[in-house]
């Protein structure tokens, strides 16, 4: 069991706990801290108020293609050559839409916090949740932790508890209690006053991952020549998980702004997901990574979007699908090359990963052009060996649908 704890003037640490006990009403379990604070304090008029929320988390945002335009695009792999794999990260059991428990953690108009409680169950047709009377008030709503204990006991700031993250791996990705029983962590945010009314709307809820789907296939338009897929791999992928939204502000104003860049381009807050041995040469895998806003290079098209072309000093830590094999000629050259894709928001230039959103790539391998940069060699030597198109080639040989 983690908590996170509140103590202390440095950054927020994670440590390992026992479980704490927690008390029952009616079915649902919960526990709660309260901070009393006399009537007008940051917005507090007195009292509480219970009511029933809607939370609402919809799908995955549009799907954002790597290789083509931002709105949603519905592949069918059978367009192209019958894929021959197929691989979710994890396997089964995920559930990207479901929310079985929530934790609504309330600050008020100063940005300090009020009260925050855990409910261990969560009913979308029947969700009474009790808050603190008052004016310019923010409610954060966490699903999916499965921690009773994680922000119990929270006394600090806006400004801290919105800072507060976890680390990640392509294993931990999800939450839940194991095999068959996987969950997304979601997040949402209410800025308002809170009365008996209760809230005008409902909680947009937003997934603290992004989901990534590669389809590729081989197509080469030179007769004789080959290329074997050997290894599949996302790389790059951020290892710190914000549980809100970076740079998230409160209703009082202030508390933050929209982040550029997140997390901290070091080499610890990223790694690489295991290797997809053999993925054959058409096929598609999925993957959920952390959100990774590297900004905007400058590339114009495709064939420019590399690691050179990312923002200044962002292009080490953009996160990308590397597709590895051995390319043979007609002749009978052969040479271990790389094709990198980066994600992000658009074909050229935007290398962010973004919370919520679905990054759906289609590529086709169809040839070796050393002029492309997104194709590197990977042998020993580091050289082509080979005649391949010079180097004032711009059409490059990954195509995507």
């Amino acid at each position: 069991m983690k908590k996170i704890s509140f103590a202390g003037t440095g950054k927020s640490h994670v440590h390992v706990a026992l479980m704490a006990t927690v008390g029952v009403i009616g079915s649902v379990w919960l526990s709660a801290c309260t901070k009393e604070r006399f009537s007008g304090a940051g917005g507090l008029t007195g009292g509480e108020s219970t009511f029933n929320v809607s939370l609402q988390a919809g799908r995955f945002v549009g799907a954002s293609s790597a290789g083509g335009a931002l709105e949603e695009r519905n592949h069918d792999p059978s367009s192209l050559s019958s894929p021959t794999s197929t691989r979710v990260i994890p396997a089964t059991g995920m559930h990207e839409d479901r929310m079985e428990n929530i934790w609504v953690v309330q600050f008020d108009a100063s940005g300090g916090c009020v009260r925050s409680t855990y409910y261990a169950s969560y009913d979308p047709d029947n969700f009474p949740v009790t808050l603190s009377n008052g004016t310019n008030q923010t409610v954060a709503f966490v699903a999916n932790t499965f921690d009773a204990d994680l922000f119990a006991g929270c006394t600090e700031s806006w400004e801290r508890f919105r800072a507060l993250t976890r680390t990640v791996s392509e294993a931990t990705i999800h939450t839940g209690t194991g095999a068959g029983d996987r969950y997304l962590p979601i997040s949402g945010i209410y800025r308002g006053d809170i009365t008996a009314a209760g809230l005008p709307a409902a909680v947009q809820m937003k997934r603290a991952v992004a989901k990534v789907r590669v389809t590729w296939s081989v197509d080469l338009a030179t007769a004789g020549d080959r290329f074997v897929p050997t290894g599949l791999r996302l790389c790059q992928a951020a290892t710190t998980q914000s549980y809100l939204e970076p740079g998230a502000s409160f209703s009082g104003g202030g508390g933050g702004v929209a982040a550029e860049l997140y997390p901290t381009a070091a080499a610890g807050n990223f790694a690489p997901y295991d290797v997809m041995d053999n993925p054959g040469a058409a096929g598609s895998a999925t993957w959920y990574v952390a959100e990774n806003l590297r900004g905007t290079g400058s590339g114009t098209t495709a064939f420019d979007k590399n690691e050179a072309t990312a923002a200044v000093g962002q292009g080490a830590f953009c996160t990308y699908v590397d597709l590895q094999g051995t390319y043979t000629f007609a002749g009978g050259e052969t040479v271990e090359l790389s094709y990198k894709f980066y994600l992000g928001g658009d074909v050229a230039a935007d290398y962010n990963v973004r919370r919520n959103n679905f990054y759906d790539l289609t590529g086709r391998i169809v040839g070796a052009n050393a002029a492309d940069t997104r194709i590197s060699v990977t042998s020993a030597d580091g050289t082509w060996g080979v005649d391949v198109e010079g180097t004032g080639s711009t059409t490059g040989d990954v195509k995507f649908d």
